[in-house]
């Protein structure tokens, strides 16, 4: 039969701390792929190399945190 869905997106905004944080915050998540993929060395230079970028793209503010946009998308279906 026919449902009605409900789709929303937000977007939350986490407080990041520590050295490099976006990347230990997607290391976790989108980065687990790609950790599986490559070899144990190249994952390292793979993160190496990314970490100056995320910084740039992701700058800490004065107090030393960095605000790090988490987009989520929800959806609930009835029957």
């Amino acid at each position: 039969g026919a449902a009605a869905v409900d789709a929303w997106e937000t977007t939350y905004l986490q407080r990041l701390t520590g050295e490099d944080p976006v990347l230990n915050w997607i290391s976790a998540t989108a980065l687990r792929p790609v950790r599986d993929a490559l070899p144990a060395e190249d994952y390292a230079q793979f993160r190496a190399q990314l970490a100056p970028r995320l910084r740039a793209a992701y700058p800490a503010r004065p107090d030393g945190s960095t605000w790090f946009p988490f987009r989520r998308i929800f959806a609930v279906a009835r029957t």
